[in-house]
């Protein structure tokens, strides 16, 4: 399949639940999920801490060992070793600067289709930070749109094992990193007093790093207060990497739950 985000590896990647350490491929994360009203004026700042429980579908290859991603949310959070996700950014004005990073660290089993390979063992930790500029193009009493653009940053490492159905294994390991221009668009709109809607896309790669990579966001926020709001939605990245040794076509997505700090 073709299509986005990293790694079976990544696998639960861009799998996660918030900030968190215990809970599976790709890549992923790019700009803010979370995104606040910025004031009209004046300097504003925010903090978005977020979850996300994915599944991951697709192919991975290192070397001369490939084989189909398929990870379900359960496996996901099963095969999470370790997962940190958040967001920073400060803006003036219509303008605004600000990055998205996730770190996870994941180990899965995987099925080797019982005819040269009885199974897999992937072993992967991956970085994804995808720095921003945004600019409010639109902006109404009800609604904003912001387009941005900005880079997504992958730093990768990962071991894959083959285990052969008559007996004994073969290992290979990568540590591969590249970058991929991204360019988008996000928004909200106002429901009522507290609750909105929020949606967030971006498409990049265009052969620079990745053939191509893009990612989708929709959700709901609710406002505690001025400074306080909680924010549901789903989310999918997809990533398309083929460089020598290493080659990784996947899609992750799933819901996503975040926490936000506006100052």
């Amino acid at each position: 399949m073709k299509t986005n985000p990293l790694l079976a590896l990544l696998l639960t990647v861009t799998v996660t639940v918030t900030l968190s350490a215990h809970a599976g491929t790709e890549p992923a994360p790019g700009p803010a999920v979370i995104t606040p009203t910025p004031a009209a004026e004046g300097w504003w700042l925010r903090a978005a801490p977020y979850g996300w429980v994915t599944a991951i579908e697709g192919d991975m290859r290192i070397g001369p060992l490939s084989t189909p991603v398929d990870v379900s949310m359960k496996d996901a959070l099963e095969d999470l070793d370790m997962a940190a996700m958040g967001i920073l950014e400060a803006g003036f004005g219509r303008w605004s600067l600000g990055a998205d990073i996730t770190y996870v660290k994941v180990s899965d089993d995987i099925g080797g289709g019982g005819r040269l390979f009885r199974s897999f063992r992937m072993e992967q930790k991956q970085w994804v930070i995808n720095p921003t500029v945004a600019y409010r193009a639109i902006e109404t009493d009800g609604y904003y749109m912001e387009v941005f653009g900005g880079v997504r940053i992958n730093i990768l490492e990962a071991d894959l094992t083959g285990r052969f159905v008559g007996g004994g294994q073969e290992t290979r390991g990568t540590s591969v990193d590249w970058v991929d221009p991204v360019i988008g668009v996000r928004g909200q709109a106002e429901i009522t007093d507290r609750w909105f809607f929020r949606y967030n896309g971006d498409i990049g790669g265009f052969g620079a790093g990745s053939d191509l990579t893009w990612q989708a966001f929709a959700g709901l926020g609710f406002r505690l207060n001025d400074h306080l709001s909680l924010g549901l939605g789903y989310r999918a990245l997809a990533v398309d990497y083929n460089k020598g040794a290493f080659a990784l076509d996947t899609l992750t997505h799933g819901p996503l739950m975040g926490l936000e700090v506006r100052w």
